[in-house]
């Protein structure tokens, strides 16, 4: 009768290893990994504009991939936002969404903090903008980025003074959010 129990245990174990081969084919479940993540570090999405043949949104931005160098992998991915596309990505077409100018009010580029799934996003250097077209790639290539993360469900940018990146009635909408 032991013997059964014990063939009828391994039957069912094989049965579940060939389900779970399966499933595990299947292009809606992930393959097991056999790394951890420490060995296998995690890629983020960069977002910038990127010019199309027929330009018809002046927000459309794409994404490339970025190796975090931070364990802050959101403010890394918006600092090599404003860092720019490579060189071979702007072969590709990728442009850089924002420049930045003149010396820095809080001694880097920008801050960031995400609290309540707000990310807020404020820039300590002057940002240089031809117009609206200027700031929809802006916001749309910040916005994408920053979007990714599951801890971001809104974002709000501000300009050096704190004003909203923008918001040209001087009511800073975005902080009512």
């Amino acid at each position: 009768m032991s013997k059964f129990f014990a063939l009828a245990s391994v039957s069912a174990l094989g049965a579940i290893a060939l389900s779970s081969l399966h499933l595990s084919s299947s292009p809606a479940i992930a393959a097991p990994q056999l790394t951890t993540a420490a060995t296998r570090p995690q890629q983020i999405k960069v977002f910038f504009p990127k010019k199309l043949a027929q330009p018809t949104r002046l927000d459309y931005v794409e994404s490339v991939w970025r190796q975090p160098q931070t364990p802050s992998v959101a403010q890394f991915a918006i600092a090599q936002v404003i860092a720019g596309p490579t060189a071979q990505e702007r072969q590709r077409g990728f442009t850089a969404p924002v420049t930045l100018r003149g010396a820095s009010n809080c001694g880097k580029d920008f801050t960031l903090s995400i609290t309540a799934n707000v990310a807020k996003l404020k820039f300590c250097r002057q940002i240089v903008s031809a117009g609206i077209g200027d700031d929809a790639r802006l916001t749309s290539a910040l916005n994408a980025t920053l979007k990714q993360f599951s801890t971001v469900r809104s974002v709000v940018l501000l300009d050096q003074k704190g004003n909203c990146l923008g918001d040209m009635s001087g009511e800073n909408r975005c902080l009512r959010r």
